[in-house]
């Protein structure tokens, strides 16, 4: 027992041990009170910076440096407990160059990680940045912002990579066949990137709205350097490659200036001319009232004797507006035909055939 403290901790003095324990404990619960310190600290330096701002900038401020900042105080707090650990001197060098290796590499991570989340709370610090970088749209702001965060995090592998001695230069060199695998990787990388920026130049679609593209139909959620994401009616979420959106044909329905909708209804011949025009005159004045139909657009007229009915044409134009309440507003308006229709007491017609005998 009292070899195994020696060799462990350089002496078999019990009492001695457990004061260095006891030190090396406090030490690392005064770094956890220390980083619940510093957190609140950042909060009076965001309000402080930014005194005229409101509680969304003061948080975004906040949160990009919190999380980093007492994870780096907690691990610092675990360097400096080991340090005072009573060790063996053979086992305490070994032991504090392996944290002073990871002590540098938690510092690099924790500027790494705040400098991202800085660029990922820009559009939360700055008030409607896109207005004063010359009219940039929410799409570009959003798409540079991950470019950047992607470099910082590709230059921070690249320093941690090299702290363990490794040559990054000659690591790629030498990769050999895994290289042409890399090549053809970032060949389809640069593919993607390059139809995201001719997107975000071209600008056929932003950020919030709803396309249509191969097949597919939805409110586009998230653009990144590699892929475009879109949210399904199903509420399903799609990836599509820019390199895919940028060879295909793209129906933007946001941009639309308003959504055209026709419906024919057939009456019964049996409907007299005074009950027809009443029908059409009601049907009229119902959709009128309705806010999401353009009253200059709407047109309700006889429009045919059909083999079987009197045909009404109702047509109308409504503003642009998603899929499921387009689907909505036009449950709406026949359930308000059908209501016209009951009320006039007349029947709408289907087809029939009349078979003589003889």
């Amino acid at each position: 027992m009292y070899n195994l403290l020696e060799t462990i901790f350089g002496t078999s003095y019990l009492p001695h041990i457990a004061i260095k324990l006891v030190t090396a404990l406090a030490i690392y619960v005064a770094a956890v009170i220390a980083s619940k310190m510093a957190e609140k600290i950042l909060g009076f330096i965001a309000r402080l910076l930014f005194k005229n701002k409101s509680e969304k900038v003061h948080n975004a401020f906040k949160n990009s440096f919190a999380k980093p900042l007492t994870n780096f105080i907690k691990i610092a707090g675990v360097y400096f407990a080991v340090t005072a650990l009573p060790l063996n001197a053979i086992v305490k060098v070994a032991v504090v160059n392996f944290m002073t290796m990871v002590l540098r590499i938690a510092l690099m991570l924790m500027i790494s990680v705040s400098i991202q989340n800085l660029i990922g709370n820009i559009p939360d610090l700055v008030d409607n940045i896109g207005e004063k970088l010359g009219g940039v749209n929410q799409t570009i702001v959003t798409f540079f912002t991950k470019i950047a965060k992607a470099l910082v995090m590709v230059f921070t592998v690249v320093i941690i990579v090299e702290e363990f001695g490794y040559d990054v230069t000659g690591l790629i060199t030498g990769l050999g066949l895994g290289g042409l695998t890399f090549a053809l990787a970032a060949q389809d990388i640069a593919s993607n990137f390059m139809a995201g920026i001719t997107i975000i130049l071209d600008k056929p679609f932003a950020m919030g709205d709803w396309i249509a593209v191969g097949g597919m139909e939805g409110i586009v959620e998230e653009m990144n350097f590699r892929s475009t994401k879109i949210r399904t009616f199903d509420n399903a979420l799609i990836s599509v490659p820019n390199s895919q959106l940028g060879s295909s044909s793209v129906t933007n329905w946001t941009k639309m200036n308003f959504r055209k909708t026709n419906i024919i209804i057939g009456l019964l011949y049996s409907t007299t001319r005074e009950t027809l025009q009443k029908v059409i005159d009601d049907i009229y004045n119902e959709l009128s009232q309705f806010e999401e139909i353009k009253t200059d657009s709407l047109l309700v007229k006889f429009d045919n004797f059909s083999a079987s009915s009197l045909d009404v044409k109702i047509s109308y134009n409504s503003y642009p507006i998603p899929g499921p309440a387009h689907l909505a507003l036009k449950e709406k308006v026949n359930l308000k035909i059908m209501e016209v229709v009951e009320r006039h007491e007349t029947d709408f017609a289907y087809n029939t055939v009349t078979v003589v005998n003889g």
